[in-house]
């Protein structure tokens, strides 16, 4: 299934719940927001690691041949034991191969540390999408859990060096719960 990707302003408007505002439209780290408002311990908790086939929208978004394999991370930004987030990282072999020393290092730690202290990396702007039940998505970020309905996600496009790397991040009920305020 492919999602229907908005912009910002589309998104607002379809928003049906206001306290997942902050998290889904934060434009920093959002690994770091979590750290900082979860009331427990932020970790990563890796799904999977692995060189395979991205998605159709993802060959698009990131400009890869047809049978071209990329380097895909799979993750759950968690507070104590809560999955609060779902994250999809898409690494075209081009940007792996000129990043690969500190990618290949990340493990457990956030993809947000690479991202926002590098002054060669930029983002570009941020798509938003109502994930349907029916989705594969969904099934992934959900894995595990009894979650029935819609989720919400984003999606940014990254350059490191301009290199793309597409991160896509899917938001659980439970983020609602993650506010120290």
């Amino acid at each position: 299934m492919k999602l229907q990707w908005q912009n910002k302003l589309d998104a607002e408007t379809g928003l049906d719940d206001p306290g997942l505002y902050e998290f889904l439209f934060q434009e920093g780290s959002l690994s770091r927001f979590i750290e900082v408002n979860c009331n427990g311990t932020f970790h990563i908790e890796l799904k999977n690691e692995t060189w395979s086939q991205p998605l159709s929208d993802e060959i698009e978004l990131v400009s890869l041949g047809e049978n071209e394999i990329t380097f895909i991370r799979e993750s759950w930004l968690k507070c104590d034991d809560k999955r609060l987030v779902y994250a999809r990282t898409v690494i075209p072999r081009a940007t792996f191969e000129k990043e690969s020393e500190e990618l290949l290092q990340l493990g457990n730690k956030p993809l947000g540390n690479i991202l926002f202290n590098d002054s060669t990396t930029y983002r570009s702007n941020m798509r938003y999408a109502k994930i349907p039940i029916d989705c594969n998505l969904h099934q992934q970020a959900t894995m595990g859990s009894k979650i029935a309905g819609f989720l919400w996600g984003r999606q940014s496009l990254f350059y490191i060096n301009n290199n793309p790397l597409l991160v896509t991040e899917v938001f659980l009920p439970t983020i609602l719960e993650c506010n120290k305020n």
